[in-house]
């Protein structure tokens, strides 16, 4: 199912066992020379090696039950369970177990009007949540999907559409027990999300009408009426074997071992055994939907846990101990070696710019009270002239990612190139600053310029700011070399690293969400739906708003209207596109916030395992495991 929601996710950045001879056959080694001679022997030649490919995680599992909570090295695992149902890449939904990815345009999409009255539950244009409907609130009427036509409810009946949406399975699906996988099996799943005693955010099954097996194959989604879902297409719940837990109240499930650590999937591969503390094997599942393609090419998979990081878990890939290391076992802070490494053959390196987008936030509406001194756009796009993106990202990340042409991730379909701020220029952003008032009084690049007829600043005050990051190295070294850009340009900026989950802290206390802040350096996901509300006005944090998401104050009615319009998503044909674009443009030009670079997603493996494909999207960089297929040779 589709991942929503507006708050980041921080994500940690990043001769084979496969081919070993297994400890119980004894190998022979030849013999010194006799004194007499003696006959022949005839060795017997052993049985092959079982194919086995070993992946190593960060830590153990704590579940592998999906509603469970499961945790980062556990979300890696699980496509060796689950295959999908539907995977995103490249910012796009694609079907895995499904027949195709319902659409608008095939009929497996489509508006239905429904007729609602006061104290109907419908879905709220202008708060983008699922409300009562009262008098006085926005709704969208039948056939309306533009905010041009938003109305206001004045009682009696009025007429919304309903989204409604159709996933059809692949025929003859089975579970690794041999049972049949049927639509029904998904509404199961269904149904243990929505339940109170499962903990899990409920925002997809709060904004859901209906969910239904209509026969064996086939779901049908409704939505609430007046949701019209952007990302309508990932609304299909993954299956879980209700013949096997259906019997077991929804508390009890994240506890029973059915369900956490012996449970049944579709995927390539079945648990075999699991070991606490230590590894967990998986055979080939007798009943996966890909066998007759020969998948998975493994016959074993064997998951070893370990308790080093960086150039330990490395070693283990040069040694042979591990075939394919979890994403967040080797960071950037080996990125010399991992380049290294992987230039000299000795280990493969899939790279791909990921979904967390490091952007460079100005405090437009200070809530204290500091002078507005960034209110100005002229002055945060001189400054984000004087910064050297492609500088940093060579810098910090070795070039693994492009300069943000948008504030949407290069590579989303709706991104467009030449939208991602000013370009460097820093002898022009330091000349704009002058322009503006900051005087450059002694020439000296030490010491910062100060205010001259800049309007809301005393003459005199110095051009400087504080600059917040999360504590990481990293992230400390990239603020380091913002700063230092700025003070080429006569900004004199304080670099402070703090704790990530205080940077999150919501109004009023967190500094960033409270607006009290300067500058603040941090990264937010962004998904297949475009997050514009992080810079909509609605979600400006105040006492009124103490959850909102948009920190830097920023307000723009053409903005507003855009981003209203780009939440109604493809049912609003070509206004969704412009509207998409409209925003970027805005942005680009405004400068509320300057992308920096995408964090890199990679992914670790022997030189003799084959078929490894990053993607930013994608849950685990692990979601093609049936394809990793024995080398060395690799198209």
């Amino acid at each position: 199912m589709g991942a929503r929601g507006w708050k980041p996710i921080i994500v940690c950045l990043l001769a084979a066992a496969a081919c070993s001879a297994p400890s119980s056959i004894e190998i022979p080694f030849a013999q010194g020379a006799a004194d007499t001679p003696t006959p022949p022997v005839v060795v017997p030649t052993p049985p092959p090696a079982p194919s086995v490919l070993v992946v190593c995680l960060a830590e153990e599992p704590d579940t592998l039950y999906i509603y469970g909570g499961p945790n980062h090295s556990a979300q890696t695992i699980l496509p060796a369970l689950y295959d999908g149902p539907i995977d995103v890449l490249g910012y796009q939904f694609r079907p895995v177990i499904l027949e195709e990815l319902p659409s608008l345009e095939a009929g497996t999409a489509r508006l239905e009007p429904v007729t609602l009255s006061s104290g109907d539950l419908y879905f709220n244009p202008e708060s983008s949540l699922p409300e009562t409907l009262r008098i006085g609130k926005l709704y969208l009427p039948e056939g309306c999907t533009s905010f041009d036509c938003v109305r206001n409810f004045e009682g009696g009946q009025v007429q919304l559409d309903r989204l409604v949406v159709d996933f059809r399975l692949l025929p003859g699906l089975q579970w690794s027990d041999g049972e049949p996988l049927t639509a029904q099996d998904s509404v199961f799943s269904f149904q243990l999300d929505s339940h109170p005693d499962t903990p899990t955010l409920k925002d997809q099954v709060h904004r859901t009408a209906t969910y239904e097996a209509l026969d064996e194959q086939t779901v049908r989604w409704s939505g609430i009426p007046g949701f019209l879902d952007p990302e309508f297409a990932g609304n299909f719940w993954s299956p879980l074997p209700e013949h096997l837990l259906g019997d077991i109240a929804p508390g009890d499930l994240p506890q029973r071992e059915e369900a956490s650590r012996a449970p049944v999937g579709w995927g390539p591969y079945a648990l075999e055994r699991w070991e606490s503390g230590q590894s967990m094997e998986f055979v080939r599942n007798p009943n996966y939907y890909r066998r007759t393609q020969g998948l998975p090419a493994f016959e074993h998979l064997l998951v070893r846990f370990l308790g080093e990081r960086d150039a330990g878990a490395l070693q283990q890939v040069l040694t042979g101990e591990c075939d394919v290391l979890e994403e967040s076992l080797v960071g950037l802070g080996v990125l010399d070696r991992l380049q290294l490494f992987s230039g000299q053959g000795r280990i493969r390196l899939s790279s791909v710019p990921g979904v967390l987008m490091e952007r460079l936030d100005f405090d437009t509406a200070p809530a204290d009270d500091r002078a507005a001194v960034l209110a100005d756009p002229a002055t945060r796009r001189a400054l984000a002239a004087c910064i050297d993106r492609q500088g940093l990202i060579d810098q910090v990340l070795g070039g693994l990612s492009p300069v943000p042409g948008s504030y949407l991730p290069t590579g989303h379909p709706l991104a467009v190139t030449g939208t991602g701020g000013p370009p460097h220029a820093a002898a022009a952003g330091a000349q704009e600053l002058e322009s503006l008032g900051w005087i450059d009084q002694d020439g000296e690049a030490s010491t910062p310029r100060v205010a001259q007829g800049v309007s809301g600043v005393g003459d005199g005050a110095p051009l400087e700011f504080s600059l917040l990051t999360p504590e990481d190295s990293i992230q400390a070294a990239l603020g380091a070399a913002i700063a230092e850009d700025l003070a080429g340009c006569g900004a004199a900026i304080s670099v402070e690293s703090v704790p990530p989950e205080d940077l999150f802290t919501p109004w009023p206390e967190g500094s960033v969400f409270g607006r009290s802040f300067d500058l603040v350096a941090w990264p937010w996901l962004q998904w297949v739906a475009p997050a514009c509300e992080v810079f909509s006005s609605p979600e400006i944090p105040s006492a009124e708003n103490p959850e909102g998401s948009n920190a830097s104050g920023f307000s723009d009615v053409a903005f507003d209207e855009a981003c209203g319009q780009a939440g109604l998503g493809p049912m609003a044909g070509s206004a969704y596109t412009s509207s998409v674009a409209e925003m970027q443009s805005i942005l680009s030009e405004a400068v509320p916030s300057l992308p920096l670079l995408q964090w890199p997603r990679m992914l670790i493996a022997s030189p003799l395992v084959c078929g490894q494909r990053a993607d930013p999207t994608a849950g685990s960089l692990l979601w093609n495991l049936e394809e990793f297929t024995p080398g060395p040779a690799c198209e």
